[in-house]
């Protein structure tokens, strides 16, 4: 962590760890899903840069997080199977973005990620 170029990087990373490894099950998936919403955000402005290199980190950054919360769906759960087909479509959205990014489907993701984590933490 410390070799990190850039010291938001490193304080980024620091606090996704303590966040981490001190949260229950159901903050950890808060969590994720705040996490992923900040990458999307970071998407947004690195595309409106026309910022290659941040592109391709928040790019990452989002699948990795997708692919996170879609390991942590119980299988065996009423709305597992909706989760998945949401969280699939969303990752195929993301890697459709590695050509081109689609703001308005980007904010419409953003969105529906806001809205998740209102009705989880309610």
């Amino acid at each position: 962590m410390l070799a990190r170029t850039k010291p938001r990087d490193a304080y980024r990373e620091a606090d996704f760890d303590a966040r981490l490894m001190g949260s229950s099950r159901e903050n950890l998936v808060l969590f994720c899903i705040e996490d992923f919403v900040q990458t999307l955000g970071a998407l947004e402005i690195a595309e409106a840069r026309r910022d290659r290199a941040a592109r391709s980190r928040s790019l990452t950054r989002a699948i990795t997080a997708l692919t996170a919360l879609e390991l942590g769906v119980d299988r065996t759960a009423p709305m597992a199977e909706s989760l998945l087909h949401f969280y699939g479509a969303a990752k195929l959205l993301l890697l459709d973005s590695i050509r081109v990014v689609d703001l308005r489907r980007i904010a419409e993701l953003k969105q529906d990620f806001r809205d998740i984590a209102v009705a989880f933490a309610g």
